[in-house]
């Protein structure tokens, strides 16, 4: 296909390119292939074997905001997952944005009672981390200021969820005692002020999302397993990241911080 080939070309240069409308997927299902045929060709690369899942617009508020009907969901290769603290190469977050997010590491297979997923099946599988993903894109801009809502988010789905960069902390013993909906997530770029947090309609249930995210990856034929995460939507208001951009995130209710910078080439 060769829509994922370009996406996928475009992703090994970690460059932008011009994308014929022509070649958008024209409904989620067609997306979905572009992103497992673009999956399938970095997959020859042995740094990019799939280490889990991550998911955006996972909110009411954001997606009816954008234009939406439903997540977009991308795959976490391993080349592009760093530990907290770590600088993060521009080239591969470029024209893209940094998202405070919940992640979760899967301790062991989820049980799936009769090939099902359930949060019962999910909740002892799991241990919760705190998260950036840090967007990117493979699109020239004037191919996404072009499309309309519902073009930018096949493409994003097609473009591997709108991946760039993953960056992971430490994680917390006692998550299943938070209400997430309501814990803050306080995010500074570049020693500024906190950044807004999404709440009400704009926050999506990150455990939710997790249940989707998985539901969606075991309909599709994948599976997930001991080590494999899924980052679950973003907690505050994305910011754009540019050279130099340095990101610090306390999250007061789980009992961890995270951080990170992105390069200057």
């Amino acid at each position: 296909m060769e829509a994922g080939k370009l996406l996928a070309d475009a992703w090994l240069a970690r460059r932008t390119i011009e994308f014929a409308d022509e070649l958008l997927p024209a409904d989620r299902e067609g997306a979905y292939a572009v992103q497992d045929v673009m999956a399938g060709i970095l997959a020859t690369e042995p740094g990019n074997r799939v280490v889990g899942w991550k998911v955006g617009a996972t909110s009411p508020g954001v997606q009816k905001a954008e234009g939406y009907d439903g997540p977009i969901p991308g795959r976490i290769f391993a080349s592009t997952v760093y530990d907290s603290g770590a600088t993060v190469p521009l080239a591969q977050c470029r024209k893209g944005a940094i998202e405070v997010e919940i992640a979760f590491r899967f301790l062991a297979a989820p049980h799936t009672p009769d090939g099902r997923i359930t949060r019962a099946g999910l909740e002892n599988s799991v241990t919760a981390l705190p998260a950036f993903d840090i967007t990117g894109t493979r699109y020239a801009a004037h191919n996404r200021s072009a499309w309309n809502s519902r073009q930018r988010m096949l493409a994003g789905i097609a473009d591997n969820g709108n991946g760039g960069a993953i960056v992971l902390g430490a994680a917390a013993p006692h998550w299943k005692a938070l209400d997430m909906m309501q814990m803050s997530a306080d995010l500074s770029v570049d020693g500024g002020e906190p950044v807004h947090n999404l709440w009400g309609d704009e926050r999506g249930d990150p455990f939710e999302a997790l249940v989707w995210t998985a539901g969606h990856v075991y309909s599709r034929g994948f599976r997930l397993g001991a080590g494999d995460v899924v980052l679950t939507g973003s907690l505050a208001q994305p910011q754009l990241v540019q050279a130099g951009t340095r990101a610090v995130c306390n999250f007061p209710g789980l009992g961890r911080s995270i951080s990170c910078q992105v390069s200057r080439a």
